[in-house]
């Protein structure tokens, strides 16, 4: 009997052999990449390896595309900006008509060129580089110092498409952003497990990623639910050991460093972030404020010449900028605790903002108590959090250790019986687990909130709705009110930023626009 002998392969693919699955899939785009009447990207090639699968997001200046490697199969978030982006003629403001605008340049673009071959950038000399030709650079650059951390999603690359655009390569997280998984999904109200330590899971990976972008003098100025990416794994189960943060349970990673700065202060004049979770001083002029000016002591505030700028009583102070990332926390928290937005806006002069104005004017600190199934130890912290005073508003670090200890629902001690630590995270790290709350109790009528409804839309990396930074959607004019010879701030929008003002029970819901403004 004789045996066949059979030649060895190697099962691993040869380079030869690679290639030229490569030159196959490239003949097969170019069969199928043909125009369409929706100028959609989907299949088209934005690489010789990466594949257009679908749009997640758009903006004024760009798209994003989940795009695929057909090697590999490993699926990324692909942001594109347009180095020279067009606006519709007449009226700059037509965010609408920008997007189509926007949507048919990059197809046309990707038409023409069926087979682009994107130019990988230096990411060490995009971050070491003093000045930037476009915007958008600096948000490259303070992204690169920070993404690093867990909590920060990576950039894995940044192309160049000629002179045409530049593509930030970034990770793709397939469940989305965490307003929809707070409003759609309801992933806090629906936990199985502890509910309590989900949240305090979610809180802490918040204010660590907070705190190391502040180790790193970066400033993100527009911390909300739309603006941080999740990864949620409901059938995953606690060990008795495990400490709060577990990533394998929960991980949050913040995106969008388009408003991010690298000063440590910011002017008193500028407006910047998403109306629910600016800080006071980012919707009002402390210096130029008469009832700002009777709360707050202004002369801890050193003013400062940046720039050579004429110093006015507009710009003649500089806050301090983490102070406002702090207090976008604490909406954050209310958000994921109780699924809404404590006011519409922190400012004294919206018509819609009673909530607000009796915190901080008459100084009732139990109103958040009243109107949110809260128990007074979290009311408490929030107030730490909620300080008109920027100075006077909790630290970081003191905020971590008040987020381990608290009870949210329940006046009542906690109960510590977990590991302090594990591998992945800082020694720091504690487990609480107290009292869950019945969420029958979440069923809490008042006439400032509302349950909102069961299907949201809701954006991933960048929402259909959301508008560019630069659009400047504020505008505020000082007028003398003649009935009590106080000065106050007339808001005025453009109707696409009028959410919350026909809205006055306030749902989970994000104003269409981040915004940019100066006086």
């Amino acid at each position: 009997m004789t045996l066949d002998v059979l030649s060895f392969q190697d099962p691993t693919p040869s380079i030869h052999h690679q290639q030229q699955y490569i030159i196959s899939q490239q003949q097969q785009v170019k069969h199928t990449q043909r125009p369409n009447p929706n100028m959609a990207l989907d299949g088209y090639m934005l690489s010789p390896n990466l594949r257009f699968v679908r749009k997640i997001g758009a903006g004024t200046y760009g798209l994003i595309y989940l795009v695929e490697n057909i090697n590999t199969g490993r699926k990324y978030a692909a942001k594109m900006l347009l180095k020279q982006p067009p606006f519709k003629q007449g009226d700059p403001k037509d965010s609408s008509g920008n997007k189509k605008i926007i949507q048919q340049h990059f197809y046309q673009y990707f038409l023409a060129n069926p087979m682009p071959e994107p130019t990988p950038m230096n990411l060490e000399y995009i971050k070491q580089e003093q000045t930037h030709q476009y915007q958008f650079m600096t948000e490259i650059q303070l992204h690169l110092k920070v993404h690093h951390h867990p909590n920060v999603i990576s950039i894995h690359q940044v192309y160049e498409l000629q002179q045409f655009a530049i593509v930030i390569l970034l990770d793709y997280f397939e469940q989305g952003d965490l307003f929809g998984n707070i409003i759609d999904k309801q992933i806090f109200q629906n936990h199985q497990g502890d509910k309590q330590l989900l949240m305090k899971n979610a809180m802490l990976q918040l204010i660590d990623a907070v705190e190391y972008c502040h180790q790193q003098n970066v400033y993100h100025c527009d911390l909300k639910p739309e603006n941080i990416m999740i990864y949620y794994n409901p059938e995953y189960k606690r060990s008795d050991n495990s400490c709060i943060i577990d990533y394998n349970e929960l991980h949050l990673v913040l995106i969008d460093f388009g408003l991010a700065m690298s000063s440590n202060l910011i002017c008193c004049n500028a407006c910047r972030g998403s109306s629910f979770y600016m800080a006071p001083e980012r919707t009002t002029n402390f210096n130029t404020h008469r009832t700002v000016r009777n709360l707050v002591d202004l002369s801890q505030y050193h003013s400062i010449e940046i720039n050579n700028t004429t110093v006015n009583e507009s710009n003649s102070k500089y806050l301090p900028t983490l102070a406002g990332d702090i207090w976008s926390l604490g909406v954050l928290f209310i958000n994921i605790t109780c699924s809404r937005n404590p006011w519409p806006i922190a400012s004294f002069n919206n018509s819609h903002n009673d909530v607000f104005k009796s915190y901080i004017l008459n100084n009732n600190k139990d109103i958040l108590a009243s109107i949110l199934p809260i128990s007074k130890q979290f009311n408490r912290l929030l107030d730490m959090i909620f300080q008109l005073n920027p100075n006077d508003r909790i630290s970081l670090p003191h905020l971590y250790q008040q987020v381990i200890k608290c009870n949210f629902f329940k006046d009542t001690p906690v109960h510590h019986h977990h590991s302090p630590t594990t591998a992945t995270v800082h020694a720091r790290r504690h487990t609480v687990v107290p009292e869950v709350l019945n969420s029958k109790h979440a069923q809490k009528v008042n006439e400032q909130l509302y349950t909102p409804p069961e299907t949201v839309r809701y954006n991933s990396y960048a929402s259909e709705d959301d508008e560019n930074i630069e659009e400047g959607e504020y505008e505020y004019q000082e007028q003398e009110d003649p009935q009590n010879n106080k000065y106050y701030y007339q808001q005025q929008s453009t109707p696409s930023n009028q959410i919350y003002a026909h809205v006055p029970k306030f749902n989970l819901e994000t104003p269409s626009n981040s915004v940019v403004y100066l006086e």
